[in-house]
């Protein structure tokens, strides 16, 4: 058995880890700890002070977003190619951002875990032209997180039940919940038996990725809260999530960008499908017709919507034309999905499908047995 430090990143560390690991797993914080960690004075600081001291021995490393400056045998799992050192302000930080990307290159980095092959399409992107471009790639795997299964079987719908719908997400734009709530409006005008689920901090405006940085551009929509088909949940405990998902038929995430969508495979683990979109690694693990339902939007080389603007340019009326238009089409697809689901004649038999196959992808890629024992193997070998 080996004493592997877990360190970086921490909100992609625990379904990327082994669940039950017969090595010890040692997680650290960053250094120093609290609100102002070293990197906040210079951020490449953290690759060679990133963890508080600690003097008990160990033999490896398990990194996640962060590239280490180690001498130990040690692995990387990151989410898209944004944890390399890229745009040097100077002459000096050219030299040091270099020396940290060459650190993939040497021996002791065991192995390079995309979390996806989108993760993996943006990292070989970035590292394209680099010297130690095809010694990077020979170490590259992309191994999806774990999950486990929390029922054994497949749901089954009522045809006279209300349609249970839930958005999780703490951002309201981004990741879909506007879509959910105007989705609840056209619902309620058409008489639609539907009630949706809302988990959100409501999180939206500057600062997050696709938003209109304008946050009161988004109250209006927010009035629709108050919906009489519409359930808000703020902050709840996790546990009371996973029932909400269990109760419910489909999980709804019509997101504009996402770097995996971790929620969506916690409703598999309760044999709940989907309705998401086409964007990022979603449709890596989301099946039309077969785990839920895709709504298409126009994508990119790098799968990335293709009207996001960045920068200035999302401070503009014609960008809150597109998002608020885009936020409309998405409804409007997710209603028409939604109206052919139940005029189905065999919706019982369907929705039990796409349930066993929401099911079986956890099992079978995001199996936390199958990946507990394939991560150990790979710190035995380390050490």
């Amino acid at each position: 058995m080996a004493k592997v430090i877990i360190c970086g990143q921490n909100h992609i560390r625990i379904p990327n880890l082994p669940r039950h690991s017969k090595h010890t797993l040692i997680h650290l914080k960053s250094f120093p700890t609290g609100r102002y960690p070293i990197e906040k004075l210079w951020y490449p600081l953290a690759s060679f002070l990133p963890w508080q001291p600690l003097w008990e021995k160990y033999q490896a490393i398990h990194s996640f977003n962060r590239i280490l400056y180690t001498n130990k045998p040690w692995f990387l799992t990151f989410e898209d190619h944004r944890f390399l050192y890229r745009n040097p302000q100077n002459k000096q930080e050219a030299v040091i951002y270099e020396l940290l990307n060459n650190r993939l290159a040497l021996d002791n980095c065991q192995k390079l875990i995309a979390m996806s092959d989108y993760a993996k399409l943006r990292f070989i992107n970035r590292i394209k032209g680099w010297k130690i471009e095809e010694k990077l790639i020979n170490k590259l795997d992309v191994i999806h997180p774990n999950y486990t299964a929390r029922v054994n079987q497949p749901k089954a719908y009522q045809p006279d039940q209300n349609l249970q719908l839930v958005f999780v997400g703490q951002d309201i734009a981004r990741k879909g919940g506007i879509v959910a709530l105007r989705l609840a409006k056209k619902a309620e005008k058409l008489g639609l038996p539907l009630t949706i689920h809302i988990i959100s901090g409501l999180g939206r405006g500057s600062g997050v990725p696709t938003d209109f940085p304008d946050s009161n551009k988004y109250l209006e929509d927010l009035k629709l809260l108050n919906l009489n088909n519409v359930v808000f949940h703020k902050y709840i405990p996790n546990d009371q999530v996973m029932q909400i998902l269990l109760q419910s038929h489909f999980q709804l995430m019509a997101t504009l960008q996402d770097t995996y969508g971790f929620s969506i495979i916690e409703g598999f683990s309760v044999a709940t499908p989907a309705i998401t979109t086409n964007v990022c690694a979603l449709p890596e693990f989301i099946r039309h017709g077969e785990n839920g339902y895709m709504l298409e939007l126009p994508i990119n080389e790098i799968r990335h919507w293709s009207n996001w603007l960045h920068g200035e340019k999302t401070k503009t009326d014609e960008y809150w034309e597109i998002v608020n238009s885009t936020y409309d089409y998405l409804a409007e697809q997710a209603l028409q999905q939604i109206i052919q689901f139940l005029d189905r004649t065999d919706k019982q038999e369907h929705y039990e499908f796409l349930s066993a196959g929401a099911l079986a992808q956890v099992q079978n890629v995001h199996n936390s047995e199958k990946q507990n024992e394939l991560f150990d193997n790979l710190y035995t070998a380390a050490v």
